[in-house]
């Protein structure tokens, strides 16, 4: 669906329609990797500090994602968005206890924090990110005092993790804005023990990846100043299938296969919607303007988002 609609007459919840493309492969051997299955969830958060979104430009990092980007990503994006596909991938999945998960582009944890509910006392869950202050939100609402919770600030092109170390490893809307996607690919892959498994998400290039287009169409046809250059380039947000099975053979991961899956998301109102640009790196740029102008924006952003 290419906006987000009101659900019912009267009813405040809004809906739209997300595709995404999943891709889980399980290690056979030190070299070789066969795919089980595939799924994708939904995430804004970038995985890398040379990524798209932290672009070589950008001198400070917490600019984009500082404590109140952070902050509004996990109050009006995680539960809406990132929540559902979180869940989902992790389901496809098929975690065991006790086992050591890696959640690589981590953000708020909304991944982490799923798969620690699944593995239970005695395991360990690893979320890494290059924002600290998105790492940061990562324990709050920790699902089990008896799973062991890391932190790891680092790029996803230079996990900082022993070889062969983890038993499960997710990257849930990250793999798009790294640049050289196949290091990262290779990283997991040098992370990851024999038999294990790597599930990566992504959003499909078709349909359009809203509500973040709205966001960035919205502040360009606004003539904001862009948070970084290219930024209002809807084309980073998404790959296509073929993209993402390219990118994880050339990390030498055989026999990967690549599932679509769409789901329908629910906002509890058009404004809850609109306010997730507070998640995102357009965020500070919004948040800066005098009231009146900020409120001319919020409200182009919503006529953009429920016009038919």
């Amino acid at each position: 669906m290419r906006h987000v609609r009101q659900m019912a007459r009267g009813s405040r919840k809004i809906a739209i329609d997300q595709s995404a493309s999943l891709g889980n492969s399980s290690s056979s051997s030190g070299l070789r990797i066969r795919c089980d299955d595939r799924k994708f969830p939904r995430r804004l958060n970038l995985g890398e500090r040379n990524s798209l979104w932290k672009n070589p430009g950008v001198t400070e990092d917490e600019a984009l994602f500082g404590d109140s980007v952070a902050d509004n990503y996990r109050e009006y994006l995680e539960p809406v968005i990132f929540r559902p596909w979180a869940e989902l991938l992790v389901n496809f999945v098929g975690l065991d206890k006790g086992q050591t998960v890696l959640d690589v582009a981590a953000g708020t944890g909304v991944v982490s924090r799923a798969a620690a509910a699944r593995v239970g006392s005695g395991s360990r869950v690893i979320a890494s990110d290059v924002s600290a202050a998105m790492l940061a939100q990562v324990p709050n609402c920790f699902p089990s005092n008896e799973v062991a919770l890391q932190s790891l600030e680092c790029s996803a092109t230079a996990l900082e993790l022993p070889d062969s170390s983890v038993d499960a490893v997710f990257c849930q809307q990250g793999l798009q804005f790294i640049p050289d996607r196949p290091a990262a690919a290779r990283e997991m892959f040098r992370v990851l023990r024999p038999g294990g498994k790597v599930d990566v998400a992504v959003w499909l290039s078709s349909p359009s990846v809203h509500p973040f287009i709205d966001y960035g169409d919205t502040l360009k046809a606004q003539r904001m100043s862009e948070p970084f250059p290219g930024a209002f380039d809807s084309s980073f947000l998404s790959m296509t299938a073929d993209e993402v099975e390219s990118v994880l053979h050339a990390a030498g991961f055989k026999d990967t296969e690549v599932r679509i899956e769409h789901i329908e998301l629910e906002w509890p109102s058009v404004r809850h919607a609109v306010s997730g640009v507070f998640g995102t790196p357009y965020g500070p740029i919004v948040a800066a303007l005098d009231s009146d102008v900020r409120e001319s924006v919020l409200e182009d952003l919503q006529r953009r988002m429920t016009s038919p």
